[in-house]
């Protein structure tokens, strides 16, 4: 079915490279954090969205960007290679003549984002529908927050960044560059269903004692993406293969466990009282 899927999309002329994670890595993070979300919380995501299957809409906010372009600049941050971490001013207000509502956005940046959702999420005096919009927004940009190549301004994030995949220089119709594998490539070559996936990383978490990990915030989590991304990061004409995937699959791993656990947490603090 991904493989249909990333055909389909290259029919239809859509840009594939631009998706965080992609479909199965969103996936996997919202049923991690489906599991461990409370009572409260439970019940009123149910409220919300008519049942509790975080999975299913984990990938509404990407299928919602060709009518809602405002939000293109909200599943990522441009961290320039040479600071030292993330900062608000310099990397959230980003004003681009092409997009004229990013004139007048100074929070055109994912971790502003997750803040300003929440915020509506927790609103009780907000209505149902947009408090359910803001779930649909949080449960996907933490997820995009946690794949490296999307806080670094470099390349933008890796998209430019073209790379030899596994012998190949073609992914679909179109050169492969460093951010497309980040987002799919290397959980596709893991070669697990959704379901291993979240059966493998429960274990994961369990043997690393992730579940005792400090939460943070998504100031934190962009920094902390950010220098993995420095740390992947491969120059034009790189090679991912097979030494590549084993040396950084760990991280792949490390962070889609990250982000079920602290939205999780977030779902918890903002809705579980």
């Amino acid at each position: 079915m991904r493989k249909v899927t990333r055909v389909f999309l290259v029919f239809l002329g859509l840009p594939i490279l631009s998706f965080a994670w992609g479909p199965e890595g969103h996936r996997v993070v919202a049923d991690l954090a489906r599991e461990r979300l409370n009572p409260a919380a439970l019940q009123q995501i149910r409220e919300l969205l008519g049942n509790d299957d975080l999975a299913a809409i984990s990938t509404w906010a990407d299928e919602a960007r060709n009518q809602r372009p405002e939000t293109a600049g909200w599943h990522y941050v441009d961290i320039p290679w040479n600071a030292d971490s993330f900062s608000a001013a310099r990397d959230c207000y980003r004003p681009d003549s092409g997009h004229p509502s990013s004139l007048e956005d100074h929070h055109n940046c994912v971790v502003d984002r997750i803040g300003l959702f929440r915020q509506v999420l927790a609103d009780r005096h907000a209505s149902p529908v947009e408090r359910a919009e803001a779930l649909k927004f949080l449960v996907h940009f933490v997820g995009d927050l946690h794949q490296p190549l999307h806080a670094i301004e470099e390349g933008r994030g890796g998209n430019q960044i073209h790379i030899v995949e596994f012998g190949r220089r073609e992914c679909g119709s179109r050169p492969c560059n460093l951010h497309y594998v980040w987002d799919t490539e290397l959980i596709e070559h893991s070669g697990r269903s959704e379901r291993d996936y979240v059966a493998y990383l429960n274990g994961f978490i369990a043997q690393n004692h992730l579940e005792d990990e400090p939460g943070g915030s998504p100031e934190a989590w962009a920094n902390q993406s950010f220098h993995l991304a420095k740390q992947v990061w491969l120059s034009e004409g790189g090679s991912v293969d097979e030494a590549y995937y084993r040396t950084n699959i760990g991280i792949v791993d490390m962070q889609l466990a990250r982000a079920g656990l602290r939205l999780a947490t977030l779902l918890n603090q903002t809705l579980g009282r």
